[in-house]
């Protein structure tokens, strides 16, 4: 299978030059190259996993609408498996945000050695700029998460709705249920909130500017 296997893009050409016979710099730029794709194919990996994910939730709050007879079991599917589907989602994109930050903070770190190593100052400096500017992608990535809660939020929606409809409850056991539930699902949601900015913040803190060196992460 070597043949499948592609070589990272050759440095630049003023980099090949400057520093040409020492094997440890030549090792630095390889290392570069490859923490550079691993970097993209993070970010490839966060972007499939949003679509995938929203899309999944987009066909199965539709079969779940389009039921001519709404079902207790359609509604706790409704409740429980697609806010679940949401959260998922997001665990498995904030493994591939840290991936990225991980790379990101390193190649930073690498550029610094590569730039020193050249006795030029910002030979290689597109990370080191990036890194400098924490707020680059917040916009983005705050688009993400809204995207997959609100889905999970539209399938409780859909389910307490259904619940009303299929629950053979007096009205005011009805209210306490509907109720119940909802207050279930607050308490639910927020608890993941809170835990996954925390994790979140934690490895913007990991990996940032000020952050630790790599040496310690």
């Amino acid at each position: 299978m070597g043949f499948l296997r592609r070589d990272p893009p050759p440095p630049p050409l003023e980099v090949q030059e400057l520093g040409h016979g020492t094997q440890a710099f030549q090792a630095m730029l390889v290392e570069y190259n490859w923490l550079r794709q691993e970097s993209l194919n993070a970010i490839s990996n966060r972007v499939t996993i949003a679509n995938f994910m929203f899309g999944a939730m987009a066909l199965i709050l539709a079969a779940l609408i389009g039921q001519p007879t709404p079902t207790t079991g359609t509604a706790l599917v409704s409740l429980i498996c697609v806010p679940q589907i949401a959260k998922v989602g997001l665990m498995i994109w904030l493994g591939e945000y840290n991936r990225s930050q991980r790379a990101g903070k390193w190649l930073a770190e690498l550029e610094v050695r590569i730039n020193a190593a050249v006795g030029r100052p910002n030979v290689l400096s597109w990370e080191s700029t990036l890194l400098s500017n924490s707020l680059h992608m917040s916009y983005p990535y705050s688009s993400v998460l809204l995207l997959l809660l609100g889905a999970g939020w539209a399938g409780i929606f859909v389910g307490v709705m259904q619940l009303r409809v299929t629950a053979t409850l007096p009205a005011e056991e009805l209210g306490w249920l509907i109720g119940g539930v909802l207050l279930a699902a607050a308490i639910a949601e927020i608890c993941f909130i809170v835990s996954f900015r925390k994790k979140w913040l934690q490895i913007k803190r990991n990996y940032s500017k000020s952050g630790p060196s790599m040496w310690t992460v």
